[in-house]
């Protein structure tokens, strides 16, 4: 199976090479453990490293605050999506009711969000996609049923586009399928955790599936550098 190089130092050798390309991917955490700086540093590595150009769909943060995150790591977004390289979505602006001077924007609709990123695909013939998150998407919806054929058409459709992509969700008590589908939808399953002990925050990853490929198993320590994420695949980690 081709695979695609995520940039995250530590993270291919375990996966065997990379993510499977053109699979929808859900990285999952609780808040702080990652998520949002794993799916950008896939994205920016592509780009700067592989000539694959991308789109960042952002429901959880305006994308000013994005280009202000990312610069923490070095990562210019303003070059590359004057390059036409990157394209930005702002979902969070219609989702908190805040005008925006965003090119890019979309309602808090799988609907919307699908003929949009079909359309920019088109446009600019991009091969990563992250949408940050899924959790805030489907939390627009009231119905547990509805929720679920939402976030399962929004997989088809990536899938069926060939798209490498990256769907973060925010765990619950440990609960990976907050609506009961994220997990089953997916070709792929990368677990964040975040905890603290003794005052000290620990940050670990485990490969929880990935259909395809042969991956190790093992909780593996991680830690976010001035580079990004770094994951330590020498060690274990013993809960």
């Amino acid at each position: 199976m081709e695979v695609v190089e995520t940039g995250i130092i530590g993270l291919d050798g375990i996966l065997g090479g990379g993510l499977p390309k053109g699979r929808t991917i859900l990285v999952a955490g609780p808040a702080g453990a990652g998520k949002s700086t794993f799916g950008m540093q896939f994205l920016y590595h592509g780009i700067v490293s592989g000539g694959e150009s991308g789109i960042f769909v952002s429901f959880d943060e305006h994308p000013e605050h994005v280009r202000e995150e990312a610069l923490n790591f070095g990562w210019n977004l303003n070059d590359i999506e004057k390059d036409n390289l990157l394209v930005i979505i702002d979902g969070f602006s219609p989702r908190a009711g805040v005008s925006s001077e965003e090119e890019y924007q979309t309602p808090v609709d799988v609907d919307e969000l699908i003929t949009q990123l079909v359309e920019i695909i088109d446009k600019t013939s991009a091969e990563r996609v992250v949408i940050d998150s899924i959790t805030a998407l489907a939390l627009s919806m009231t119905d547990e049923q509805q929720i679920r054929k939402q976030i399962l058409k929004l997989s088809a459709v990536m899938s069926s586009l060939e798209c490498t992509t990256v769907l973060t969700s925010e765990m619950r008590s440990g609960v990976v399928s907050r609506f009961g589908v994220e997990e089953f939808m997916s070709q792929g399953v990368i677990v964040l955790n975040y905890e603290y002990r003794n005052n000290v925050a620990i940050r670990s990853m485990n490969i929880r599936k990935m259909r395809g490929l042969k991956h190790e198993m093992s909780e593996r320590p991680f830690s976010i550098t001035p580079n990004g994420i770094e994951v330590y695949a020498s060690e274990q980690f013993y809960f």
